[in-house]
């Protein structure tokens, strides 16, 4: 609703009474002159047609047409009448003048005495002795003209006669047609006048009022004008005013003086505003540049923090090899291997969280394989799920994501051991996958303990842990779905979560629709991402080169890799590697570390050099304790099999395995 300001309100409330009385009186005095105006007419034109009929008695007795023609035509030159009929009292036309009128049948019964009730014509007489014979016109009008029919009877009648039920005798009819549009231009014309006329006094008192209101409303509009200033921040508005009226004048210098003190506290409030924003800012930047610092230096010295581990994790393996026929040792190396596990994945998680963080994970987005992509994740936790009882259920699908694939099953295999660790015993985990528009939706559901609505907004948060005694949560981190979330934003895809206590849990993931995947593409892609069944087989009289510039991992590897009944040569360097080469050794499988020191050549160029010197494609496998995705892309172009520290023993020796029996294979093991 549009408002209206104080000077149109002070303007209404002045006019809008004048405006009412004058259309009201107006409209009354219209009315009744309009009427006078009617009745005039009308009455003028009964006393013509009762002048006609009594001038026309004679010519219609004596039926003189010639002298009846000239009374027509007489009385037909005076204003406003059209026409002029005179007729005997059978209906016959006796003399006409100007616009003849059509003649009625019922005229008889218009203008015939007889026809009037007995009973009634006492009271006819006296109205025709008081009206003086006017009433025995009948009229009928529209809206151009006025029609009136009027008896003419003889003059000597004896009006006694009615008393006696005696007939006043009809000689004729005379017919006038009366124009009504003199009247009507009258009438327009005063309702032009008297609107003129209105208009003219509404408009000189409309000016008096606003020039009488200007002291009023002036002032006041430059109060409002000020105000909305001072409410848009511009506390350096004054108001200046000249009125003779005391109680603005007071309302003016208040609101200036107002004004004034808000401006000074503004200034000193924002004086402090912008200390404490400065102070805040200082602290921020320091906390995000020690984030970010540390962020970095765990992202970066993710080799050195993950080669010990790696030592921890060899040297377990050995022992557990050495003391197999002793159960308490067994026991205990077990435990021992256990929390060395346990470390493992927390050092992973922190590298993980603290590379994403460092921004240094950069996404290599390719097609991906739903189908290979869900039987791997299955393929890790089937046996997980057969320990604790619970039913893992895949229902792949042969559709193709745009993600990067190592990226979207750490995301999976995560959400997957999550739904596993909350599910109680005889519980159900499933994966499946389903098409909507044009993104595949990845759901993971699980009928564990559920999640309520405010552990749902905390859920994500590094070191979280639902405690629930229903399930055993010792192994959990509160690290996983930590990594999931940040996972997901990097790759840009869509989380989202549907749980309730006691109901179970769903976590999908939404990715994009590979296009433009053609059949050999497909083929391409299964043949690379699916599993390949690997063959156990012993790996006596292997002759094995490992090198690693830690002496540490070096000897744990070595000898490990002897409990498996392998021959095992040894090298620091690329030099060292050159100088067993000379002395004519030869091997069928290489374990190199990518990083071997500030001053000696990486892996890859160990790895070439052996095989140059061979002259063959002797298989091999790539250890590194760098997971960025420069490494990555460096050991698939050479074609080398890449571990990252630290590095299960297990794991280890498959690989070793399949390698041994598909030398041409190229895969990369996260």
């Amino acid at each position: 609703m549009k408002r209206i300001g104080i000077r149109s309100h002070v303007a209404w409330l002045s006019i809008a009474p004048l405006l009412i009385m004058a259309i009201t009186l107006e409209s009354f005095f219209l009315h009744e002159r309009f009427v006078d105006m009617d009745q005039d007419l009308l009455e003028r034109s009964e006393l013509v047609a009762h002048q006609l009929a009594a001038s026309s008695e004679y010519g219609v007795f004596s039926n003189n047409q010639a002298f009846l023609q000239d009374i027509a035509r007489s009385a037909q030159q005076q204003p406003d009448i059209r026409g002029v009929v005179i007729l005997n009292k059978a209906g016959k036309i006796l003399a006409s003048a100007g616009d003849i009128p059509d003649i009625p049948k019922d005229l008889l019964a218009r203008t015939n005495l007889a026809a009037i009730n007995p009973l009634d014509r006492q009271e006819f007489t006296q109205i025709k002795q008081l009206k003086n014979d006017a009433f025995l016109s009948n009229s009928q009008s529209d809206i151009y003209g006025l029609r009136l029919y009027h008896p003419i009877v003889p003059t000597q009648v004896d009006l006694g006669g009615l008393e006696q039920d005696r007939d006043i005798p009809r000689l004729g009819t005379v017919i006038l047609e009366i124009s009504k549009l003199r009247t009507e231009q009258l009438k327009t014309q005063t309702l032009w006048i008297t609107v003129l006329a209105t208009l003219f006094f509404l408009s000189v008192s409309f000016y008096f009022v606003y020039r009488a209101g200007l002291n009023i409303t002036r002032p006041i509009r430059r109060l409002s004008e000020a105000v909305q200033a001072i409410g848009e921040g511009k506390l350096d508005s004054r108001v200046s005013l000249r009125t003779n009226i005391d109680e603005i004048s007071t309302l003016a210098q208040g609101m200036n003086e107002m004004t004034a003190l808000l401006q000074e506290e503004r200034t000193i409030l924002q004086q402090r505003i912008d200390d404490a924003t400065q102070a805040l800012r200082a602290k921020k930047e320091w906390a995000e540049r020690a984030s970010h610092d540390k962020s970095r230096f765990l992202a970066v010295a993710s080799h050195d923090l993950r080669q010990p581990l790696h030592a921890l994790g060899l040297y377990v393996a050995e022992l557990q090899q050495r003391v197999s026929n002793d159960d308490a040792l067994q026991r205990l190396v077990g435990q021992v291997e256990q929390s060395v596990e346990a470390l493992s994945m927390l050092l992973n998680a922190l590298l993980d969280i603290s590379k994403l963080d460092a921004n240094v994970v950069v996404p290599q987005m390719q097609p991906c394989s739903l189908k290979a992509l869900l039987q791997r994740v299955a393929a890790d936790y089937q046996a997980l799920a057969r320990i604790k009882n619970i039913r893992l259920i895949i229902r792949p699908c042969s559709g193709y994501i745009t993600s990067d694939p190592q990226l979207l099953e750490r995301i999976l295999m995560n959400l997957v051991s999550n739904a596993i660790r909350y599910t109680p015993k005889n519980g159900c985990v499933m994966i499946a996958c389903r098409r909507r528009g044009n993104c595949w939706r990845i759901e993971v559901r699980d009928s564990g303990v559920g999640i309520t609505e405010i552990d749902q907004i905390n859920i994500f948060r590094e070191f979280f842990r639902l405690s629930n005694p229903q399930v055993n949560t010792d192994n959990g981190l509160g690290l996983g779905l930590s990594i999931v979330d940040r996972l997901v934003k990097l790759l840009g895809h869509t989380l989202k979560l549907h749980s309730a206590p006691g109901k179970g849990s769903v976590f999908a993931v939404e990715a994009p629709v590979a296009i433009n995947i053609d059949r050999r593409g497909q083929a391409a892609l299964q043949s690379k991402e699916e599993p390949q069944k690997t063959e156990i087989s012993p790996l006596a009289k292997a002759r094995l080169l490992v090198v690693d510039d830690d002496a540490t991992v070096l000897t744990g590897t070595a000898n490990l890799l002897a409990s498996w009944g392998c021959k095992v040569s040894v090298a620091a360097s690329l030099t060292e590697v050159e100088h067993l080469l000379q002395n004519g050794e030869t091997w069928d499988f290489i374990i190199s570390d990518y990083q071997l020191g500030d001053n000696n050549a990486n892996g890859i160029e160990v790895i070439a050099t052996v095989r140059q010197h061979q002259n063959k494609q002797v298989p091999c496998i790539l250890i590194s304790g760098d997971t960025s995705q420069a490494v990555l892309k460096l050991a698939s172009v050479n074609g080398h099999h890449l571990l990252h520290k630290p590095v299960k023993p297990a794991k280890l020796k498959s690989l070793i395995l399949h390698a041994l029996r598909d030398p041409t294979g190229l895969e990369e093991v996260a």
